[in-house]
């Protein structure tokens, strides 16, 4: 099992370099300003941890005004959720001209696939990047939630802010099937309570139209299974040269890299299920469209370091195998981050 990779941003020294660094901290959600006559005091801490099929951030920073541009979101064309819940400091939420308040308690949710802008104080505050398809039968709801916000001071809010604490605090200790777990449960939780939301808590305004990025990338995961599956029909689909489609893909490696990724993580996690443990490996690889079982293992062994046969063992495992703590996270950069949650999937 490879150790969950930890970032961690110390904020030892304020000034114009500590600006610098948090801006790579946060490149993946927004862009920032910082008042002139504050930069020398800014400090910024982060620390972040990978779960596989989430993200957790719990981060400390001066007060500072942030925006999501639609450049951004188009760029990156991701569309996660994200909760962010304030331990400290006042926010002020702008979306599609609509203001939202967030004090201390509060969660805020957020589409990564929308514009957004905001103010904030002196803060701390826990983050958590959830992929779509963690919310299951829900993700239909999930285009209408953009700048909600569960408020801490109801019965099911204070409920949240637990969780999420305990989350932050005991993320790094998590097996993968922990880890999984956590994000599973923590998805479910969030989705229960924007369904109890007031009017006036839920989102600002009905959704842009996902960018182009996005759109594909929904049709690829839906369609994963499908031998039919390749560059020229997801161009037909969608109207769009091989060239512009090639340069969109770029990113994540090209698209039949993308989409052989995408595959190799959903037979991992057939693997890893409680009923991986049956499962033969040609019939996984068979199932997810690749050519033969030795190619399928290599192409497993190239992108997660280990035998399709070692996951489905660990499966197999008792309960007593998966320790309760891991080995230290390797070092990895802040230019990983952006990959990160360019890549996150359930």
């Amino acid at each position: 099992m490879r150790p969950k990779p930890i970032l961690e941003l110390t904020g030892e020294s304020p000034g114009p370099r500590q600006a610098d660094d948090w801006r790579d901290a946060v490149a993946p959600f927004w862009d920032f300003t910082i008042r002139r006559e504050d930069l020398s005091d800014f400090r910024g801490q982060s620390r972040v941890r990978h779960l596989g099929t989430a993200i957790v951030c719990s981060a400390r920073a001066s007060g500072l005004q942030f925006v999501r541009a639609r450049a951004l979101t188009a760029r990156m064309g991701v569309d996660h959720i994200v909760a962010h819940m304030r331990v400290s400091g006042q926010s002020r939420v702008t979306i599609g001209g609509r203001e939202r308040d967030c004090a201390p308690g509060d969660i805020c949710l957020f589409d990564l696939s929308q514009p957004l802008s905001a103010a904030s104080t002196d803060y701390e505050a826990i983050t958590v990047v959830l992929p779509r398809p963690l919310f299951g039968a829900r993700q239909s709801a999930l285009d209408a939630l953009h700048g909600s916000v569960i408020r801490g001071a109801t019965p099911f809010g204070r409920m949240l802010n637990d969780h999420l604490r305990s989350l932050s605090a005991h993320a790094t200790g998590f097996s993968e099937p922990e880890a999984a777990a956590a994000a599973e449960a923590t998805a479910a939780l969030l989705g229960a309570a924007t369904l109890g939301l007031p009017q006036d808590e839920g989102g600002t305004q009905p959704p842009e139209r996902a960018p182009l990025l996005v759109a594909i990338r929904r049709f690829v995961e839906a369609e994963l299974a499908s031998a039919d599956l390749s560059a020229e029909t997801i161009g037909l689909r969608f109207g769009v040269s091989r060239s512009a489609l090639y340069r969109l893909f770029v990113p994540l490696g090209g698209v039949s890299g993308y989409i052989r990724q995408r595959r190799l993580a959903r037979a991992y996690r057939d693997l890893a299920a409680g009923d991986g443990r049956f499962a033969r490996i040609s019939e996984v690889a068979y199932r997810w469209r690749f050519e033969s079982p030795a190619h399928f293992t290599q192409a497993f062994r190239a992108e997660f370091g280990c035998a399709p046969r070692d996951v489905r063992a660990q499966a197999a495992a008792e309960p007593a195998r998966f320790p309760a703590a891991e080995p230290p996270a390797q070092a990895e950069t802040w230019t990983d981050f952006y990959q990160w949650v360019l890549k996150l999937a359930a």
